[in-house]
């Protein structure tokens, strides 16, 4: 795993100019001047527009061209009955005592409120198919700005059976969670793409050869071995009866002893019944105006060739620079609620084991093999 950056924290200090009779200022101890009223011959008669009594309607693009009001009474009426489905469940009384004369949306949001009041994870009200929605959400337990590099040029200095066992492994796991190579980020095109915007003439002798050196890495990695080598893991598999291989495996070394024992705890991340880590992928502050997205995760756990080569820090710094722009979205469990919701939202932490597990396993390969 790579830690690529970590924001501060600031606290506002409290207000110590504090006027006294004695040395300070006292606000309003200066005599007012008399103001002249406007020609209307009213004080302030620039604010004669008549205020709506009622919060205008919401819209949303649905299209470019086509815009949906989302604050009707059936929008409404939907989220008070899941609201108060989910408050039944709970078993708590549902908050929610809205004026008669209060319009649409003020309701929605006193309903919101109501709903908000009595979960005690995070709530969100979302479009889903032109209906408004509940979305309740929980944020796990997960390292900020970091990388989940799945490297494999460790397998190389492995040989006989715990080389195809580590192997296979590795491929059910990229499968099982739907992981990218690193090549098919937008960091990596990032990557290539600074290169070809370096003049070459301006550099001095060292500067061209690592330049030149980077310049083949890119080469392999996009049609040369290590292409080979990544595309290989997304195709047959290297042995059968995964299991049974690792109980049947006698390792020679302690290092290699430790690395069977880290992919049979590592086989109950990819089980029939593991969830996918994609599956924790939901940005809770979506919204289709802003200049930067947050990355997803499908671009920050992904599968690498070796984690301290050019390429491999090259995508770190662009993975950095656009996490400065932006916030880093982590995985979150989610459910929408609707009238027939059955039962409450209970996170698990499959998210949080996977992040232990991955981290040891990386640091073992990278430090030991």
């Amino acid at each position: 795993m790579y830690t690529t950056y970590r924001t501060g924290h600031r606290r506002f200090s409290p207000a110590n100019h504090i006027g006294t009779r004695k040395y300070g200022h006292k606000p309003g101890s200066t005599k007012q001047e008399e103001k002249k009223a406007s020609t209307r011959r009213k004080p302030h008669g620039f604010l004669n527009t008549r205020l709506l009594p009622t919060a205008p309607d919401l819209y949303v693009e649905k299209n470019e061209d086509i815009q949906i009001n989302v604050t009707t009474k059936e929008n409404l009426d939907f989220l008070y009955r899941s609201a108060m489905k989910y408050a039944q469940l709970l078993e708590v009384e549902l908050p929610y005592h809205p004026r008669d004369k209060a319009s649409t949306r003020e309701k929605i949001s006193l309903l919101y409120n109501a709903l908000d009041s009595i979960v005690s994870h995070h709530v969100n009200l979302e479009l889903v198919n032109d209906k408004l929605q509940f979305c309740i959400y929980y944020f796990h337990d997960w390292p900020d700005y970091t990388l989940f590099f799945m490297p494999i040029d460790f397998t190389e200095k492995l040989h006989g059976e715990i080389k195809k066992i580590a192997l296979e492994f590795i491929r059910r796991f990229i499968k099982h969670h739907r992981m990218l190579d690193i090549t098919d980020t937008l960091y990596y095109e990032m990557s290539e793409g600074y290169m070809d915007c370096i003049e070459f003439d301006d550099l001095d002798e060292e500067e061209r050869k690592e330049l030149i050196k980077k310049d083949r890495l890119f080469m392999s990695y996009d049609k040369g071995r290590i292409h080979k080598k990544l595309s290989r893991m997304h195709s047959r598999a290297f042995c059968r009866n995964l299991e049974e291989h690792i109980r049947n495996c006698e390792p020679s070394t302690e290092q290699e002893k430790m690395l069977l024992e880290l992919i049979g705890e590592g086989m109950s991340l990819i089980s029939e019944n593991s969830p996918h880590i994609m599956n924790y992928d939901y940005d809770y502050a979506s919204d289709k105006g802003r200049d930067f997205d947050p990355p997803p995760l499908e671009s920050q756990i992904l599968l690498a060739y070796a984690l301290m080569d050019e390429v491999t820090k090259d995508v770190e710094n662009c993975f950095s620079c656009e996490c400065q722009e932006t916030y880093n979205q982590t995985p979150v469990s989610f459910t929408y609620i609707t009238p027939e919701t059955e039962e409450l939202f209970r996170p698990g932490d499959y998210p949080e084991r996977f992040s232990r597990w991955f981290g040891k396993f990386v640091r073992h390969v990278t430090h030991n093999l």
